[in-house]
């Protein structure tokens, strides 16, 4: 017989904890907020917030995002991040303080790229794979399996787009140049809604260490218009054992599924 545990499994705090806890990472709640709310160390908060984002990515319908119906594609971009860390060596520019800019100018190699997808009455998806504008096979390798079949796909006229109908029976629509009469439907009004919903996390968080960044495109995902219904099936889902064994170690929250650029 296999034995699944809770994510609370050799946890020293109750049910009511870690009902906070998950309220605040869907909230976007800062971890130092939540410590200090509730009288409990960072590192402990910090450790219990990275296994729910551990077990969101493993939910199925999380996991399983597929776009559909006309969906909107688009990438913005964030500065990276070594929050807590000293700059790795090879990294060629001094440490931000918090609020900072970039040094230079425009799109450079100090910010990273996510790649963004949402259905206009729909789900949203969000992935980071490197600091560019993404090629075509980055983009193959980003949505095969998060596109489903007769998607219209709206996107800004990046030519790597095109690889979209070879990994999905969909048709991609350049919104850069729509005549007078398509400009009220083919737009990117509700990706770059998606976008500034991203971006106001993730200066309240005073950024994300670059390598958790796809956890946290994750979770920015799922909350995006779903804020309550997710909260509640984290609650659910998370907290009761089941069929499904979403616990993970501390070692998992330093090493597991980590972003590498």
């Amino acid at each position: 017989m296999t034995t699944t545990h809770t994510i609370m499994s050799q946890s020293h705090f109750k049910e009511g904890i870690w009902q906070e806890i998950i309220s605040d990472t869907i909230h976007g709640n800062a971890i130092d907020y939540s410590a200090k709310r509730l009288g409990i160390n960072h590192q402990t908060v910090f450790n219990m917030r990275h296994k729910i984002l551990l077990a969101l990515q493993s939910l199925p319908d999380v996991e399983d995002i597929l776009l559909g119906g006309v969906s909107e594609l688009d990438e913005t971009f964030v500065l990276d991040s070594y929050k807590g860390k000293p700059l790795p060596e090879e990294v060629d520019r001094k440490p931000r303080k918090h609020g900072a800019k970039a040094e230079k100018r425009g799109i450079s190699n100090e910010y990273v790229c996510i790649c963004t997808g949402i259905e206009r009455n729909g789900a949203a998806y969000a992935a980071t794979i490197n600091r560019a504008k993404p090629d075509a096979n980055e983009l193959a390798q980003l949505f095969e399996n998060h596109i489903s079949d007769g998607t219209l796909v709206l996107c800004d006229g990046l030519k790597s787009y095109n690889i979209l109908p070879t990994i999905a029976e969909c048709t991609v629509k350049n919104c850069n140049v729509p005549t007078e009469e398509e400009k009220c439907f083919y737009h990117l009004n509700t990706v770059n809604g998606f976008h500034s919903f991203i971006k106001q996390r993730y200066v309240f968080y005073r950024g994300v260490a670059t390598k958790y960044l796809n956890r946290y495109n994750i979770l920015f995902a799922a909350s995006y218009r779903n804020i309550d219904t997710l909260m509640d099936q984290l609650k659910r889902v998370l907290l009761n054992v089941g069929t499904a064994d979403y616990y993970h170690s501390n070692k998992e929250v330093r090493m597991a599924r980590l972003l590498a650029l």
